[in-house]
């Protein structure tokens, strides 16, 4: 049987469909938003919802934890809305469907008013580092031994990418200069040698591990919601904070602007705070998660998901990143 990436689906193809919901005369039109799967809106006399076609790389498993972590937010007191996945007619959250011998999946959510965070507004950063904040409160109710996660943790970089099994291979399958591949493989051994220190001594939990600005939705100079929880997992706290402030606080391969940083940890401490020991693992930590992104990044390349300069711009921005905590780590810690 042959996957979703292989069949062609429209407009027409999600009316059809939309009667499982008892969804009448529907307008649709792609959202030509996401990197992994295919989504719609979907408007109607009775509101507006997304319909969402899943990627075949995003397992069965890993959906129904997504909508169960889902349901789990919907019960906590949240400032923002979180998607609210609407059951078909017979009580599915999931529809599974075989259509030209591929086998789909689909669900339906209730709309999100709210334009994506822009991350040289300050106003939206303090913003998104409060509601990552709140969701990290909600998240510890969840799953809190991690027994339901289907994805690997992000700092296991031996295990995020199915075709990459090894890291220290990955300077030379991107086929750096020289120098390069071995101040990369020195960065990649020191973190390999760290990393199970880290997961015995940190703070574990669910994360949404996909906090960017398509995903934090702002009405107002306020969070109105937060969506996409596809790659959430079990994983360190804090590497969902740093995978954040990383993202919050500088555009492309610039290095992180001070101004960013200090309203993204400012909003944070809102509503929540680092423990002493993620403060003194902030720095390792945050080579690591630019780290997880090569290595998964090299997959996705091998894969042909993505261009070879879009990994390469991955390797320069862990050694420009390398070079600024050298030289700033002091004053970032003070910052906690």
């Amino acid at each position: 049987m042959s996957n979703s990436q292989n069949y062609y689906f429209n407009e027409a193809d999600v009316v059809e469909l939309l009667d499982r919901w008892s969804i009448e005369n529907p307008k649709v039109q792609p959202t030509n938003q996401g990197t992994v799967n295919k989504t719609f809106f979907v408007e109607t006399s009775s509101g507006k919802f997304v319909f969402k076609l899943y990627d075949d790389s995003t397992t069965t498993e890993q959906i129904k934890y997504e909508h169960s972590l889902l349901k789990h937010l919907q019960s906590c007191d949240l400032s923002f809305s979180i998607p609210e996945i609407i059951p078909t007619k017979s009580g599915e959250t999931l529809l599974t469907t075989n259509r030209n011998n591929s086998l789909l999946r689909f669900s339906l959510q209730k709309y999100i008013p709210g334009k994506p965070a822009n991350r040289q507004n300050l106003n939206h950063i303090f913003a998104a580092g409060k509601t990552l904040a709140q969701l990290h409160c909600a998240f510890i109710k969840f799953d809190s031994q991690g027994k339901l996660a289907q994805l690997p943790r992000w700092g296991e970089l031996n295990k995020i990418h199915p075709l990459i099994t090894n890291p220290l291979e990955v300077p030379q399958l991107l086929n750096l200069e020289q120098s390069q591949q071995q101040q990369l493989v020195q960065i990649f051994q020191e973190l390999i040698e760290i990393v199970p220190n880290l997961y015995k001594a940190l703070p574990l939990q669910t994360t949404h591990a996909d906090y960017l600005c398509p995903n934090v939705l702002i009405e107002n100079n306020c969070v109105n919601g937060i969506i996409d929880f596809e790659f959430a997992t079990y994983d360190l706290r804090l590497l969902d904070f740093i995978a954040a402030l990383d993202h919050f606080s500088r555009i492309g391969n610039e290095i992180p602007v001070w101004e960013r940083i200090e309203a993204f940890i400012k909003g944070y401490k809102k509503y929540n705070s680092l423990s002493d020991l993620e403060i003194e693992a902030l720095i390792s930590t945050w080579k690591l998660q630019q780290a997880n992104c090569i290595v998964y990044w090299t997959g996705w390349l091998l894969e042909k998901k993505v261009t070879y300069e879009s990994v390469l711009n991955g390797v320069i921005k862990i050694f420009l990143l390398e070079d600024w905590l050298r030289t700033n780590n002091s004053k970032l810690l003070k910052l906690f």
